[in-house]
């Protein structure tokens, strides 16, 4: 490798490593709103639902999660 060609090849590595850096940070914030969402959504789920029901609506809640 010359060091022309580095050279050259070193904006090129910066902008890559700066859209991997924006994606993580993005996927990480829309991670976390997605799993804010579920938790609202599950608690309304469980609000509304009869006690006995619940046991069940907790499994298939955390089936569907993990």
């Amino acid at each position: 490798m010359t060091i022309e060609l580095a050279v050259a090849s070193v904006p090129v590595l910066l902008v890559g490593v700066l859209v991997l850096r924006r994606r993580k940070a993005q996927s990480k914030t829309m991670g976390l709103a997605r799993e804010i969402r579920d938790l609202i959504t599950l608690r309304m789920v469980l609000r509304d639902a009869k006690p006995d029901e619940r046991v069940r609506l907790l499994a298939a809640h955390r089936k569907w999660r993990f």
